[in-house]
């Protein structure tokens, strides 16, 4: 996780691609996070389909992931043969048409369980591209700025939908699903300023053909960073699940105050995207470090807290470093990966990032003690001690 490792790719020069083209690139990550938007509405869900047990109703918030983490495993080959444009494209159609199916089909639930289903594909067909794409257009610090900026992009756009979502359920419980008609500006913006190659808008079929037939690989790098981000994507998930739980049940506050302050760690990660190109620019390897010092320092702080504003203080350093940490070692895989394998590579990474989410429930369970906050003591030690081993190894090699 270097940029001056032996197998980085030659940097292009700096692009000559313009505000719009970049805008329409980043624009499709606003709605990779936007699964859980409709969460709000469960309770409404939950007495709509009285016949189904609670757990089946609840599934509908999380089941696009599953459908996302086989999506994205084949996004690769899929692109390979169509290209990433196309593949691209097909996702956001598929988002589009599946996302809103909820709002024209309100009392039969399998169908609605599909149409989740289907968005997950729409998103899982996108997800490894919006990165792979940054890093075949764009090179050296431009690519680590739009990487950033990419990151603040999922963030603002799980804030907004979710707020879009939290409005429109005033209107009726299905209009919160009208929320997913934003992959079609989207849509329309990446097909007319997002060229089909890098430096060729028209794309030399031929070529795009004989790339197309290239073998893929995955070397050790990959394979690391993915068991860093399992690692780290568990522990912030699990940090931000178990919040409100610690909030309501220390007497620092109520659900609502912890929502809010969920929300404001959104926002701070955002801002934090956008900075990071800067911030890469000027640590370089130690991004990272800084990045996990600070994870690992708010972790701790949230589980030292005596109160509800030190608690904060915590959770908002947790909530910008970590936006800090994915960007770092996402704007790594195109330097680090075999030539020309940057969909697989960025698609390995995304698997492993959402299995560590899935995993997060369970890892608080496995780690939980004597009281709610138990995890974060746990996380905040894990964290410094990577933090340390990963500061070493770079004072060693230099």
């Amino acid at each position: 996780m270097t940029t001056d490792s032996p197998t980085a790719q030659t940097a292009r020069p700096r692009s000559a691609y313009s505000p719009l083209m970049k805008f329409s690139l980043l624009a499709i990550s606003l709605l990779l996070t936007s699964s859980n938007a409709i969460s709000g509405v469960m309770p409404a869900l939950i007495k709509q389909f009285p016949d189904q047990p609670r757990a089946n109703v609840e599934l509908l918030s999380t089941v696009p992931s599953f459908s996302m983490i086989i999506m994205i495993i084949a996004s690769g080959f899929i692109a390979r043969k169509i290209g990433d444009k196309a593949t691209v494209t097909a996702g956001l159609v598929i988002a589009a048409v599946f996302g809103v199916i909820p709002f024209f089909v309100t009392n039969n639930f399998w169908v609605i369980m599909g149409s989740r289903i289907g968005l997950g594909v729409g998103f899982g067909l996108i997800n490894s591209l919006a990165v792979s794409m940054i890093a075949k257009f764009f090179s050296g610090d431009e690519k680590a700025t739009l990487m950033g900026f990419r990151s603040a992009f999922e963030s603002l756009g799980q804030s907004l939908m979710t707020l879009a979502a939290g409005f429109l359920v005033l209107l009726s419980w299905n209009s919160s699903f009208l929320v997913y008609f934003l992959a079609v500006p989207i849509l329309v913006l990446f097909v007319l300023f997002v060229p089909k190659e890098p430096n060729d808008p028209k794309a030399d079929d031929s070529a795009q053909a004989q790339n197309g037939n290239a073998k893929q690989s995955v070397n050790g790098p990959i394979l690391l960073i993915t068991v860093f981000l399992i690692v780290a994507v568990t522990m912030y998930i699990g940090l931000t699940t178990r919040l409100s739980s610690v909030v309501t049940g220390s007497g620092f506050g109520t659900m609502q105050q912890a929502s809010t302050l969920l929300s404001v760690m959104t926002i701070g990660g955002m801002l934090m995207g956008f900075a990071f190109g800067l911030i890469n620019k000027i640590l370089k390897a130690q991004t990272l470090t800084v990045g996990l010092v600070a994870l690992g320092i708010g972790s701790l702080i949230m589980f030292f807290a005596p109160n509800f504003v030190v608690l904060c203080i915590g959770a908002l350093i947790a909530g910008i470093s970590y936006p800090t940490m994915i960007s770092y070692t996402f704007n790594q895989i195109s330097e680090v990966c075999p030539k020309g394998s940057d969909t697989l590579c960025t698609s390995v990474v995304l698997v492993g990032c959402n299995f560590g989410a899935f995993t997060a429930p369970y890892t608080l369970k496995l780690v939980g003690g004597a009281s709610l906050s138990q995890p974060y003591l746990v996380y905040g030690i894990v964290l410094l001690v990577i933090a340390a081993g990963y500061a070493v190894y770079h004072l060693v090699r230099k």
